[in-house]
This record gives C-alpha cells, structure tokens and sequence, in this order.
C-alpha cells in the first residue's frame, strides 16, 4: 500500500514537473516571440519613414524639374524646336528614376488643326501631323517630345483618346498647377507586348507666358512628364526594400485604390498582417498610397528558430531536471549561447539601422544641392529664406546674359564648365553666413543678411566678377549677368512674394540692357551698370 503510495506519489511528482515546466517553457517562447514581434515593429516604421521619404523626394524632383522647363519654355518669346531640345537635354533616366517622355503638347478645336499644324511645322516640327482622335471639342496634340527610354512617340498624337492624360491636362489647365494622371497605359506602349505594359503616371504642368513677353499670363499648352509604375519602384525603392520588404504603390481616388507597381521580393511574406505599414504621398494632387509589407528575411534564420530552439531546450531541461542536474546544467548552457546569437542580432541590427539613418543623411544632401555645381538647390533655398524671414535680408536673383550661346556653340560639356566656374566667383562675392543657389539653367540666387545699403555694393561686386572673361577649355569666354535685388527689413513676409520680386527686378535689368542689377524698389534711373 505505502509502496504504491510512493510510486504515484512519484508519477504525480514527474507530471507536475512536466506539465509546470511545460507550461514555463511556452510562456518564455511567447515572450521571446513578442520579442521579435516588437522589434520587427520598430524596424517596420523605421523602414516605412524612409521609403515615404524616397517618394516624396523623388516626386518632389519629378514636379520642381517640370516647373522648370514649363517657366523656361513660358519665357520664350517665339518657342520653337531647338529652344524644346536645349530645355531638355540635361534630362536623363539617372536623375529621374522610371521617367519615359517630357513632351510639349498643344491645344486646338477642329476648325484650328490646320493653322495650328502650319505654325508649329514653321517652328521645327517639319513633319508634324496633326491627328485627331474621337469627337471632343478640344484636342490636345503632342508637338515636341524627348524619350528617356529609347521608346519614341509620334509627334502629332491626339492625347484626348486616352481618358486618363485627357483629364490630367484639362484639370491643370484649370487650376494652374501641376496635375498627375489617374494610372495607365501609355499610348506608346499599348502596341507592345503585354509583358512590357506597366501601369503608368503623366505629370502635366500647364505654360503661361512669362512676365515681360508678349504673351504675358496666356496659356500656351503643357508640358508633361510620363514615368512608368514598375520602373519608379524597382529604381527608387529597391535600395530601401531589397529581400527584406514588398513595396506597392498605388493610386488612391476616394475609396477606390489602384495598384500601380510592386518591388520583386524573392522571400514569402510574413504571415503577420500587423506589421503592415501604409503611407501616403501627395504628388500632383493627387495620393499615392504606399503598402510595405515584411518578408521572411525582416527576421534572420536564426531569430526565426529561435521559438523553437527555447521550447525544445525547455523541454530538455523540464524532462531531465528530475533525473540528472548536470542536463540541468547543459540545457542551461544552451540557453546562454541562444542569448548570446540574440544579443549578437540586436548589435547586427542596430549597426544596420546606423547606416540606414547615415544614407538618410546623404540622400537629404543630394536631394537639396544641385549636382553639377554642389551648390545648394531650389528647395534648399527657399528652407533657409524662410528661416531667415524675421531679420534683415537681400535676395540677389542673377541670370546670366549669353549663357546659351556659348552652350550651343562650344557644347554642353563647356556650359557646364562655366556654369561651375561662374558659381565658384559667386561664392568668392559671398560672405560666410550668405547662402548661394543654383535654381537651374543659368539662373542663381544669393541669400544675404545685411542692411539695404549693403545691397548696391553687393550687387555690383557680383555683376563685376561675373564680366570678368572665363577660361574654358583654354579659350576665352566673356559672358554679363542680370541682377534683380530684392530687401526685406525683418519680421513678417511671403518667401515667395520676395523671390518672386528679385525675379522681376532681375528681368527689369535685362530688358535694360542687361550686364547690370535693378533695386526692386527703385526707379528706372536706380538702374546700375558697373
């Protein structure tokens, strides 16, 4: 009887302490599962940040490069083709990711197709045809385009027989902003095989002419920029995503979302849908909405085993803690060296995550400085102009006067040259503390804290150096420059409103006759010539 006793005692004994450490085993893999799942999280929005931030940079370039070459095309007195050609010609694949066609497009009614056909062939376009689609009231023809893809498009094309671009160019006609298109094919490839028909977006900026033409204020016509879906991912976000995430863009429009375009990810998706992340982006007035989904390889092999490896070694050490403590001992020792790979991860993974926030920083720089003359660019500008609001300051709007003859004659490669040299005497005219920018083409700002009286003298050392002739590629080039100034004494202001009139003042010089600076509040007799 007592025997028995004993031996279910002990049966009861060994039970308990299968079914205790059992029950702690699991607990500790949950533990170490929500581990995992919290660093995982914390991994997820930190990727999540940075891949918003890609899109809006690079949709941010795609929008500020079209609003320069709509004001440069808007500031021709007679547009033609060659003027179409040297807007463009820096444009490439590089420094636009997924980009397929900048073109400049037209408006014409039935009864103006022919007038319109015979002043455009006049202007460069020798064999255009004008070709109408359906029956709208207003066509919109393409008159001039650029392919950076080797993909040609038909001069002439009505681009109202496609309802997406039709609706994108009528709406920024209408508001005067730059405007995308709902997703689809582009007409250019919808001969092609279905393998290299991607969802695609169109960008439309809408061209006025400038202030001092003729056509001061008039709309023109357009110009747009095409980019392919799945060429923007796999280009800008595959450095972001790689093997660890699957990115898709899509459209959104109210609550109907269209898939654009995914990253290729070799590795299965995690199960675990609260990991998700979902972004948004506004380009063009529009949300791009951006899903980053984890893949398998977000948690390494062994952080994946791990669960298992703590459940089996409880196990060990729950079966064998009542028979032998030296299994004790071993299973415990396994436990230490499973620690040991975690802490050897999280190291791991925080050394990643250093040099993820140091490309963050490297990519900020290259997105806000320009990357012929290092100088700062357009929207690094307008940041320090608007910090600076609230104390005395000059905005210095500079041109340069025959910059385009010397590129045309002695070629790209030698404007660039003089492009470089002309920013280096710009820096040598600024102070430490003043701000110098290329905005784009041949057009720079200086950003000056200084009473008004420091303005004139500035001004003038600056259209003095820039007369002084340059050494390009061994021969002399003499070139003027523009000034418009523009003085601000503190406290509030638009940053716009005071580009806006330095600009203005920088044309006044130059229908002054240029190779001189105009004070934005000054008379025409305040006009200088150095």
């Amino acid at each position: 009887m007592a025997t028995g006793l004993r031996r279910w005692l002990a049966v009861a004994l060994v039970l308990a302490v299968l079914i205790g450490g059992g029950a702690a085993t699991w607990l500790g893999m949950l533990e170490v599962r929500q581990v995992q799942h919290r660093q995982a999280a914390l991994l997820m929005d930190h990727n999540a940040e940075a891949i918003q931030r890609a899109v809006a940079n690079e949709a941010s370039r795609y929008t500020e490069t079209l609003a320069d070459i709509t004001a440069a095309v808007g500031s021709q007195t007679d547009f033609s083709a060659a003027d179409f050609e040297a807007v463009t010609s820096r444009l490439t694949r590089d420094r636009l990711p997924g980009a397929s066609t900048v073109a400049y497009l037209v408006p014409a009614q039935d009864d103006e197709i022919a007038e319109v056909q015979s002043h455009w062939r006049a202007r460069g376009a020798a064999d255009l045809t004008l070709k109408s689609a359906g029956d709208a009231l207003e066509h919109q023809f393409l008159i001039f385009s650029r392919s950076l893809d080797h993909v040609t498009l038909a001069p002439g094309i009505d681009l109202t027989q496609a309802e997406e671009p039709a609706a994108a160019l009528r709406f920024a006609r209408a508001s005067g902003e730059v405007t995308a298109s709902h997703p689809y094919v582009l007409l250019k490839d919808r001969a092609r095989p279905t393998v290299h028909k991607q969802q695609s977006f169109l960008l439309a900026a809408p061209v006025t002419g400038a202030a001092g033409t003729p056509a001061a204020g008039q709309f023109q016509g357009w110009v747009t920029l095409s980019m392919r879906g799945s060429d923007f991912v796999e280009e800008t976000l595959h450095a972001y995503a790689g093997d660890l995430l699957k990115v898709t863009l899509s459209d959104q429009d109210a609550s109907v979302v269209t898939t654009v375009a995914s990253t290729s990810a070799t590795a299965r998706l995690l199960p675990d849908t609260s990991l998700r992340r979902v972004r948004s982006v506004y380009v063009g007035e529009r949300e791009w909405q951006i899903d980053i989904e984890p893949t398998q390889r977000l948690i390494s092999e062994t952080d994946r085993r791990l669960p298992f490896f703590t459940l089996l070694i409880g196990l060990l050490v729950t079966v064998l803690a009542g028979f032998l403590a030296d299994s004790r001992r071993r299973a415990l020792k396994r436990v230490a060296d499973a620690t040991a790979l975690l802490r050897h991860d999280i190291e791991r993974r925080k050394a990643v995550e250093a040099r993820l926030l140091d490309r963050e920083d490297e990519l900020r720089h290259l997105a806000m400085h320009d990357a012929l003359t290092k100088l700062p660019n357009r929207a690094l500008f307008h940041e320090r102009l608007e910090q600076s609001l609230d104390q005395p300051l000059a905005v210095f709007f500079i041109d340069l006067d025959g910059f385009k003859a010397v590129n045309d004659g002695l070629g790209h490669s030698a404007g660039d040259q003089l492009l470089i040299d002309a920013a280096a005497r710009l820096l040598q005219c600024a102070r430490a503390g003043d701000t110098v920018a290329r905005l784009g083409g041949d057009e720079f700002a200086i950003l000056a804290s200084a009473p008004s009286s420091f303005s004139e003298a500035f001004a003038e050392r600056i259209v003095s150096s820039l007369r002084a002739p340059f050494d390009v590629d061994g021969q002399p080039v003499t070139i003027s420059c523009s000034v418009g100034v523009a003085v601000s004494a503190g406290g509030p202001a638009d940053a716009r409103r005071l580009v806006h009139t330095a600009d203005e003042a920088m044309y006044a010089a130059k229908a002054a006759g240029k190779n001189r600076y105009m004070l934005a509040d000054a008379e025409p007799a305040a006009t200088r010539t150095p």
